[in-house]
């Protein structure tokens, strides 16, 4: 035991040593190398780096003293709080804090709303916060994943041993960084805390710390927000936006809207509902209501309530989310116009065009109806014609209508009536067309014994959405429950207090207004597109569900990916469709997986970024303005096509620097980027090559002095390695395997550029 005793206390003798020459290179080399921008945007976790995207909306602040909560309060978020940073309560106190009167000060975090136009300027308003009275400190804020969260003042540290408690006591003091205890359940675990402004933030300190090699792991302490997204008390009922497997269903047979959110909300599009109008006063719905809308039944405005279809439809389409009551609508801040008609004995298809063209002169974006049926009409015909022309100020207004709940092969009128109308059917939430039990076998959640038998279907067929037992919104006092098929032997659940929410709301009536909200989101991620452009993202980002059950395959008529007669194009998805609807941003990170059958075009105008997975059967394309960086993660499975090019949003084509077709890439390591300096700086010839290659320099730049070069195979792993190269020296490659691979060149500006080279024998 002694002797044990003995070898544990050298180990630890060798690692304060370590620690101690490690110290003495912090005290050498500028701190600001490590973190001077202080916007790093990864953490460590198992070993591997996660990244993350910088939110310059916000900045994270903590502060101490309960004197300084009326100064912050004065500036803080419009929907943040300020919270009291209880970590030092939670954690077992070391002995040298116990009589530290500053270890019982309290501590408060909370997040600043900031609008820069640059990088830089969020760095300055950084520095500038820092100087505050009481500030500990100013930090970024993240997303990933669709995801927001904070940054406080603290970081954890996982030891190796109990023994090494020392070496945190050293690195800690070298640092001027407070321990504040060991985690209660954990005794390996300790959190360390910033108690000063500085250069380096919480996430910057756990880094370093981890660098050391001396410390089992370390991860800043993030502060989330919700993980739920959203405080709408039902929203956990709303499977259509996030199902978890919640009553049996299919997790992941969603629109992924939490993940969309992150990139738009349908701000500043107006949506028309033309049903049985909207209860304007609605208190989920209220605050988006636009003008008091149109009555098309006695031609006059305001719009009148005529039945409960209408606001559980606006309710699918805008209710207000983060507001502590009720459901969230796909677009929340989204604009909603009351188009109120019957449906009932009366009305004629007069006053159904009436409606659809009050819409489109009065302003509507997209025009929802979920309704059809009756005989086809040149009269409406045309009036939805002008809405597809002429609304949007000539870019034209996206028409939505439900294919109808008769189990049609061909769908219903008007659905069916003009291929620019995009036509939604139904699904449950295990994703099988939704019906009768009798009518569609497989569904997990069918329609009542005495409803319509199914969501029709055939070649009209765009789209499908979530059709079975919707939560949304109902006429405020409504005892009766407003969905189509509302279970004859069910009132709403008790949970749904006064019934302004309907539990049971369905069919492709309920199928038609998540469509309606997705298209929302995608004109407010980019309002310049037309009508044809809107329904090729929303009918290209669509998902394949259940390939167990539907064939989805190439067919005629419909150039926007496989096709499948009674699911279209397949299930809406808001996040892979306002990717493809941005106007070429300034950089864009892809993390959404492509399925087969799935075709996925995105494109920045600087760098693009992608850790995703391309299924056997997807197709990809993915193209940046001077990088695509192909991340730790991506793969591009054998049998799927991707290709990545460097090329200009005005679609001047630069150079195709990869297009695979058959063989497998994977990125296990290090990342692969593919840079447009190669194009300009260096070439390899011969490329293909079966033996040897050589690099050579553009005439523009001086030739002379000494390169390095990498050779990387398609999974990141090193293949060979040369320093002080000259330019046009002949490398033999004749050890390597047939194949493609990644040449990373360093100049003596230490600037690297990649070339793909292909060996083929």
């Amino acid at each position: 035991m002694k002797q044990s005793y003995k070898t544990v206390n050298q180990n630890n003798k060798i690692k304060i040593i370590c620690l101690f020459i490690l110290s003495l290179i912090f005290l050498i080399l500028p701190l600001n190398i490590f973190g001077q921008d202080q916007l790093d945007n990864f953490y460590y976790y198992e070993g591997s780096k996660v990244y993350l995207e910088v939110n310059k909306q916000k900045l994270s602040i903590s502060f101490k003293g309960e004197n300084a909560i009326n100064t912050f309060n004065s500036i803080r978020a419009s929907k943040s709080e300020i919270i009291e940073d209880k970590t030092k309560t939670s954690v077992i106190p070391l002995k040298e804090n116990s009589n530290n009167n500053n270890h019982s000060e309290k501590i408060y975090y909370m997040e600043l709303n900031t609008n820069p136009s640059s990088i830089r300027d969020y760095r300055s308003l950084i520095e500038n916060y820092k100087k505050l009275s009481n500030v500990l400190m100013i930090s970024p804020t993240y997303k990933i994943n669709g995801g927001e969260f904070g940054l406080s003042n603290n970081f954890y540290v996982k030891l190796k041993h109990a023994e090494d408690l020392n070496l945190l006591r050293l690195k800690a003091k070298e640092m001027n960084l407070q321990i504040l205890g060991k985690n209660k359940f954990m005794p390996l675990w300790f959190t360390l805390s910033i108690p000063s402004p500085r250069s380096l933030n919480a996430l910057n300190y756990a880094n370093l710390f981890y660098e050391t090699g001396l410390f089992e792991s370390t991860e800043p302490a993030f502060m989330y927000h919700n993980l739920l997204n959203t405080n709408d008390p039902y929203f956990n009922d709303q499977w259509t936006l996030k199902n978890t497997g919640q009553s049996g269903g299919n997790a992941g047979v969603d629109i992924k809207i939490e993940q969309a959110w992150n990139i738009a909300t349908g701000s500043n599009i107006r949506v028309a509902v033309i049903d049985q109008g909207i209860q304007l006063n609605h208190p989920d719905l209220q605050s988006n209501i636009s003008g008091t809308g149109y009555d098309a039944q006695t031609g006059t405005s305001p719009s009148q309530v005529r039945g409960a279809h209408g606001t559980a439809c606006a309710g699918i389409i805008g209710a207000v989310s983060e507001n502590n009551i009720g459901v969230a609508g796909v677009a929340p801040d989204s604009e909603l116009m009351s188009i109120s008609v019957g449906f009932g004995f009366g009305t004629t298809i007069q006053m159904l065009a009436d409606g659809m063209n009050w819409s489109w002169q009065n302003g509507a974006d997209i025009i929802s109806n979920s309704w059809g049926g009756g005989t086809p009409s040149n009269l409406f015909n045309n009036s939805v014609t002008n809405a597809l022309t002429n609304g949007r100020g000539g870019l034209g207004s996206i028409v939505v209508f439900s294919s109808g709940n008769s189990n049609v092969n061909g769908a219903q009128y008007p659905s069916n009536s003009n291929p620019l109308i995009l036509c939604v059917g139904a699904i449950d939430r295990c994703g099988v067309r939704s019906g009768r039990i009798d009518i569609v076998p497989d569904s997990c959640d069918p329609w009542c014994s005495n409803c319509l038998p199914g969501s029709s279907f055939g070649t009209p067929l765009d789209v499908v959405a979530g059709g079975t037992s919707v939560p949304t919104t109902d006429r405020t006092g409504d005892v009766s429950g407003s969905g189509d098929y509302n279970p004859s032997s069910t009132s709403p659940p008790n949970n749904y207090s006064n019934f302004d929410y309907d539990r049971w709301f369905g069919g492709t009536s309920a199928a038609c207004p998540f469509v309606s909200g997705v298209a929302a989101l995608v004109l407010s991620a980019n309002p310049n597109l037309t009508v044809q452009e809107v329904n090729t993202i929303i009918e290209q980002s669509a998902q394949k569900v259940r390939t167990d059950l539907y064939n989805y395959s190439n067919t005629g008529g419909r150039p926007n990916g496989t096709w499948n007669n009674e699911l279209g194009y397949g299930l809406v998805n808001a996040y892979q469709a306002l990717l493809l609807a941005q106007d070429c941003p300034d950089n864009l990170t892809i993390i959404q997986n492509v399925s087969s059958g799935q075709t996925d075009t995105q494109k920045a105008a600087n760098t693009l970024t992608a850790s995703n997975t391309i299924a056997s059967g997807g197709i990809a394309t993915y193209t940046g303005g001077q990088k695509v960086v192909l991340t730790t993660g991506f793969k591009a499975n054998n049998g799927s096509s991707f290709v990545a090019k460097i090329e200009d949003c005005g679609n001047t084509i630069t150079e195709t620097i990869a297009n695979l077709e058959t063989e497998s890439i994977q990125v296990k390591s290090e990342s692969i980027t593919i840079d447009i300096g190669d194009k300009n700086r260096f070439a390899l010839h011969p490329n293909p090559t079966d033996k040897t290659f050589t690099i050579t320099a553009n005439h523009l730049f001086v030739k002379d002095g000494a390169i390095s070069l990498k050779i990387y195979n398609t999974i990141g792993v090193l293949q060979s390695q040369k320093e002080n190269l000259e330019i046009d020296t002949e490398i033999d490659v004749r050890s390597l395997p047939e194949g493609l691979y990644y040449i990373i060149i360093t100049d003596t500006n230490g600037t690297s550029y990649s070339k793909r080279l292909v060996i083929k024998k």
